[in-house]
């Protein structure tokens, strides 16, 4: 069969040290795929302030022949927004949450990060807690715990989803973010390509396409912002070498309101 075919390749790979990155694939190279916000409007006198709206996304991911599932939620409750990512296959699963607030000039203030994999590998965990009172982060991974001093505008994994969501809504060009993983900062930057009509499974949308700009020549990353949905991400791929990873959306709901593609676009 060719799923097993594919497993068997990936396990005797020398290019994939872990089985369980397989499935981690979906949630750290396709690592921005959330949405979306919209700005509420407010009395003349107050300051607008920036709304996320809930959803629920779910996705289809193609890593060499195999295909993963993962579901993207998002919700607010006493004034915090909360933040679940699921990604499984026969191989395993991963899951994410966080939870984080949102200032009124529209910027992402983290405050809790929790990733947990279980693969067929064993069991990995990383947690962080943001004490902006003292600029202190306390992390774990799996057993090792560690504090950091932190600053504004850094964001663990989900967070900077937010934030790059906010970004691009607001037609912004570029971006640089410094992102916090296992107790390390790592550095993003992305740039917008244009406007593209995206055609898919569903029908067409209309998009903005982000590129991230990457150290190795050999690796692209590209993202679909549904211009129409508040800039949920509609489609991402990923080439590097000679390997290709996708991820599509295959349905969700914006605020309780079903994503539908363009009218009169036929089914492909």
């Amino acid at each position: 069969m060719k799923i097993l075919t594919s497993v068997k390749t990936i396990l005797c790979s020398a290019n994939i040290p872990r089985l369980g990155l397989l499935i981690n694939l979906v949630l750290s190279c396709f690592v921005f795929v959330e949405s979306a916000y919209s700005k509420e409007a407010q009395h003349e006198e107050q300051s607008n302030s920036v709304e996320i709206q809930p959803y629920d996304l779910h996705y289809i991911a193609d890593i060499g022949g195999i295909r993963i599932e993962s579901r993207h939620q998002l919700q607010k409750e006493d004034g915090q927004y909360k933040i679940k990512t699921k990604a499984k296959n026969f191989l395993g699963k991963v899951t994410e949450q966080a939870s984080f607030e949102v200032s009124k000039n529209g910027t992402i203030i983290p405050i809790k990060y929790a990733k947990h994999q279980k693969t067929m590998m064993g069991k990995r965990s990383e947690l962080q807690e943001f004490d902006w009172a003292t600029n202190l982060l306390s992390y774990s991974v799996n057993k090792n715990q560690g504090k950091i001093t932190i600053s504004p505008d850094q964001f663990d994994r989900l967070s900077l989803i937010q934030q790059l969501r906010l970004d691009v809504a607001s037609s912004s060009k570029k971006f640089a973010y410094t992102v916090i993983r296992k107790g390390a900062f790592k550095q993003y930057q992305y740039q917008v390509i244009g406007n593209e009509i995206l055609n898919t499974s569903k029908g067409t949308y209309n998009t903005v396409l982000v590129e991230r700009q990457e150290k190795n020549s050999t690796k692209k990353t590209r993202m679909w912002f549904a211009s129409d949905w508040d800039f949920a991400i509609l489609k991402m791929e990923t080439f590097e070498k000679n390997s290709k990873k996708t991820m599509v959306l295959d349905q969700g709901t914006l605020n309780g309101i079903s994503i539908l593609p363009l009218k009169n676009t036929a089914e492909t």
